[in-house]
């Protein structure tokens, strides 16, 4: 994949937090939003896309009404199909059907050298979220974990880190899959480390010019050692996860 790459910093050294978006970058979430998607379409009595057909579409930015609008529902149906959605997406019926990649466990291992990882997430429901990382054994990997609902604009995450009050050291970068993430990050002078391994595609992800196009996790940490960042061994204390 072609990426462009930020410079190093003067002095050859860097060092801060890393952000993290959750579903995308870590989870791969594909199983619980095609279920989803299958599950309110046939609720209304539409046709739902199969999972090719429906991921691409999101990962173009189709919203989820123009998704709708491919399956035959009425515009009174879509309304219904997308309201039912809103309310289930973060069921434990549907997060348990979550999956980490194959290589998160690892990748987190690997950044942790670098400095304390942060995830950043529009999840509404924090009881659910901290539910979900527990069960997938993700929990302790975080010194924080940041949620709450977004405003549904580019910048989401930059006004919900703005809200946490956190003390975010100069340097920091914020890696995720969506333009929510890139222009979060760019908002609050971050680093910006997109990855094609989610909800949106490179072509999309390109359009928000992040500072980096990366294809998944495993490549964030090579790309934080180009910048001069420093490896470190993971202090036990930043990496237990604090509510």
């Amino acid at each position: 994949m072609t990426t462009r790459r930020a410079q190093p910093s003067p002095g050859g050294t860097t060092s801060g937090w890393i952000l993290l978006d959750l579903d995308g970058p870590l989870l791969d979430v594909l199983p619980r939003y095609h279920r989803l998607h299958r599950d309110v379409v046939l609720w209304r009595h539409g046709r739902p896309l199969d999972a090719a057909e429906y991921w691409q579409a999101k990962r173009r930015r189709v919203p989820e009404a123009g998704i709708l609008e491919r399956t035959g529902l009425d515009e009174l149906a879509i309304s219904q199909a997308a309201a039912r959605r809103a309310r289930w997406i973060e069921s434990r019926r549907y997060l348990s059907l979550d999956r980490t990649w194959p290589w998160t466990q690892e990748a987190l291992g690997a950044l942790a050298c670098f400095g304390p990882l942060v995830v950043v997430t529009l999840r509404r429901h924090r009881a659910r979220l901290l539910w979900q990382l527990r069960g997938l054994g993700l929990r302790h990997r975080f010194h924080r974990i940041i949620s709450g609902p977004g405003d549904d604009s580019p910048e989401a995450k930059a006004l919900l880190l703005r809200g946490a009050g956190l003390p975010i050291p100069p340097g920091s970068v914020l890696v995720g899959d969506t333009e929510v993430d890139v222009a979060s990050g760019k908002a609050l002078g971050l680093g910006t480390v997109a990855l094609s391994c989610g909800i949106r595609s490179a072509d999309a992800l390109a359009a928000w010019q992040p500072d980096v196009l990366l294809a998944d996790l495993r490549e964030v940490a090579d790309h934080l050692l180009s910048l001069g960042w420093q490896q470190r061994a993971p202090d036990a204390g930043l990496a237990r996860a604090r509510a």
